[in-house]
């Protein structure tokens, strides 16, 4: 095949970006509404410089993009692993190793010495194609970053539940049981188009930082504007829910999601403390669950970390990897 690389920044590839990213089916986080919102907010106070290197076919399709990120000698994926649980390039299928071999030369010719790709998703081609490094010089490190537990529902709700273990099905049942209580005084909505979200995106910041500290701390003044940037692209694009649970007409907890490949993906949540005794929090990922359900999605992403609740709610690790290349002889 014959093969062309361009190079640009987002003005100049964002429209083809966004269309490669249908056709290779990304999630969001590999999409240029993602990207150039994060560089927006936090670029101006990087020191490095980002590059888009993509390559289009023998039609001037493109057929690959990795957003790339340059400090001194060091490269990486664009982006920030603490605000996207994945990173990395789009390709169409089966054009992985053609990309991977024009980022190696990138690099190569850029002089680099070391490179650090993160956020790899599960069962991606992207380690299988840096395979190649290793014959041009570099060596090349893989491991395990971090995990995003993720559970199938395509079999419907009562699978989904009998799915889980005795315990965590049970306990499912008793934090969900004062919310049955409560019957029609519990509302729960999901709010898509740009100009909903919008308006109840600082009650939800709001949440984010009553519910748990070191959320408090995240939302800083940039990764607010972050926020509002991102979600008014990506719900824009059609590829993000902010669902709201309310008791009583008064809002108790929100989730923040994702949607891409017929999953859902929990990005980030938060609840009113007064609605604690009420498991407002975890009752909420529930009824998220099961509106997934209800629209035949296939899975749930619960996305990056460990924390407890996501195995109780039947999370099954699914690992991310990260890759390490240093140029012999550097």
């Amino acid at each position: 095949m014959t093969v062309k690389v361009v190079r640009g920044g987002f003005a100049e590839l964002g429209e083809r970006w966004s269309e490669l990213c249908r056709a290779a089916d990304t999630t969001p986080f590999s999409t240029p509404e993602f990207g150039q919102a994060w560089w927006s907010v936090f670029g101006a106070s990087s020191e490095a410089e980002v590059e888009l290197l993509g390559l289009e076919n023998g039609t001037g399709e493109l057929i690959g993009l990795a957003p790339l990120k340059c400090c001194g000698r060091h490269w990486s994926f664009a982006g920030d692993h603490e605000i996207s649980d994945y990173l990395g390039p789009a390709a169409r299928p089966g054009q992985e190793e053609l990309l991977v071999g024009a980022v190696l030369d990138r690099l190569e010719d850029a002089g680099a010495a070391q490179a650090e790709f993160r956020g790899l998703e599960p069962d991606s081609r992207w380690v299988d194609a840096f395979a190649v490094a290793s014959q041009r010089g570099w060596s090349i490190d893989v491991s395990d970053e971090a995990v995003c537990p993720t559970v199938g529902i395509e079999d419907g709700w009562d699978a989904y539940l009998s799915g889980l273990r005795s315990r965590d099905r049970r306990e499912v049942r008793r934090k969900l049981r004062p919310l049955r209580q409560l019957g029609g005084a519990v509302a729960f909505e999901s709010l898509e188009t740009p100009d909903d979200v919008a308006a109840r995106l600082p009650e939800f910041m709001a949440m984010m930082a009553d519910s748990r500290g070191d959320k408090a701390v995240f939302l800083t003044e940039e990764m607010r504007l972050f926020f509002e940037r991102v979600t008014a692209a990506l719900a824009e694009a059609g590829a993000l829910r902010l669902y709201v649970m309310s008791i009583s007409g008064e809002a108790a907890a929100m989730v923040l999601c994702f949607v891409a490949r017929n999953q859902l993906l929990l990005y980030n949540s938060g609840y009113d403390p007064r609605f604690r005794d009420l498991s407002a929090g975890l009752g909420s990922k529930v009824l998220c669950i099961r509106d997934a359900v209800e629209r035949g999605m296939s899975s749930v992403n619960f996305l990056r970390g460990d924390e407890p609740y996501k195995y109780e709610l039947g999370g099954r690790d699914a690992v991310v990897q990260r890759i390490r290349l240093t140029r012999e002889g550097e």
